[in-house]
């Protein structure tokens, strides 16, 4: 259960399920970060591990069916591309419903994912969509019924994400100056998610004149990325993988998110909740958050653009009309479903 929107969906929407809905969290290769953090919480985490690798082994999901008849699970609710293809599976052979939740927008059609996936969506007893428009997409490309497409928004746990009562306070509990101004962005060190647009943009601004700057997060572009900002004389704070991660966007001033693709990113409405201005790449996954004449929104491939943007003041990118769906809704939704499965 590595750190992304997926698990921390599941994970803040549980706390808000009615009793009668008993969910266990079932990590297939190891509990990672997220899993033990969530164990030692007292939270139900099962490790069944059948996906050693990312090669999908039909034994692995022989073996996951016959977990969920010893366990007398009545429904498989799958949440990431690999779960979808041994949870759909393991469902079918353990005789019990299974619920595909496409937490993104569709990849490129054609593509082997994407047709691994179709077959999931099509063998699922029900899908989950982030938006409409992604259930209209799923219902077109991969020819799933649209009375077997359910829409659950990604939602945010607005019980954590909130403004601080006290950002010199917060800053001051992570190590961060308390009277700086300071952006960031909190995602996955990951080409996908652009922070190298955000280097090259600082660095285009004169010294004096930059914000300080926040990665918090992990992953495999991180050494590259230290190597190219300290090249271009650009000071960055790599605060590496944070849990909790609330306080970390509390302690901004503005949020960015250059991502060259998106979803419904959960770390915009995570930021949203917690009133902060947002600049953002101009992607369909942020548009259809922000809307399109949303003033923080640039192109990701200009960094000149980012650069100009990041020079005006944070409060011209507030959003105070983009609604944040919560968990408490998000977890009625998901009750309908289960309860429309038997």
């Amino acid at each position: 259960m590595p750190v992304g929107g997926a698990e921390d969906f599941a994970l803040g929407v549980h706390r808000h399920l009615s009793p009668e809905v008993q969910a266990r969290f079932v990590c297939l290769r190891s509990l990672d970060l997220l899993g033990e953090e969530a164990r030692s919480s007292g939270l139900p985490v099962d490790l069944v591990p059948v996906f050693p690798t990312r090669r999908v082994s039909p034994l692995g999901i022989w073996r996951l069916a016959k977990w969920l008849r010893k366990e007398e699970i009545q429904l498989v609710h799958s949440q990431t591309h690999h779960a979808h293809l041994y949870g759909v599976a393991a469902a079918r052979l353990a005789g019990i419903p299974s619920i595909v939740h496409q937490q993104k927008t569709l990849g490129s059609a054609g593509s082997r994912k994407d047709w691994l996936l179709g077959i999931c969506l099509r063998g699922a007893s029900a899908v989950v969509a982030l938006s409409d428009q992604t259930r209209d997409d799923i219902a077109r490309r991969h020819r799933v019924p649209g009375g077997r497409i359910h829409v659950v928004p990604n939602a945010i746990d607005t019980d954590v994400f909130g403004p601080p009562r006290d950002r010199g306070a917060v800053r001051k509990s992570l190590g961060l100056p308390e009277s700086a101004r300071i952006a960031g962005t909190i995602a996955s060190l990951h080409p996908v998610k652009n922070h190298r647009a955000i280097i090259e943009a600082l660095a285009m601004i004169p010294p004096a004149d930059r914000p300080q700057f926040v990665f918090a997060g992990d992953g495999v572009a991180r050494s590259g990325l230290e190597s190219f900002a300290a090249g271009l004389g650009v000071h960055i704070h790599f605060a590496g993988r944070q849990r909790p991660v609330a306080p970390w966007f509390q302690a901004l001033d503005l949020f960015v998110l250059a991502s060259h693709w998106e979803g419904q990113p959960l770390a915009m409405l995570q930021a949203l909740s917690c009133r902060l201005p947002v600049l953002a790449s101009r992607i369909e996954g942020n548009t259809a958050i922000l809307g399109d004449s949303h003033p923080g929104l640039f192109d990701p491939k200009d960094p000149a653009e980012l650069a100009g943007l990041l020079r005006q003041t944070p409060a011209t990118f507030e959003a105070p009309g983009a609604r944040v769906p919560s968990c408490r809704d998000a977890a009625a939704l998901l009750k309908g479903i289960y309860q429309s499965l038997g």
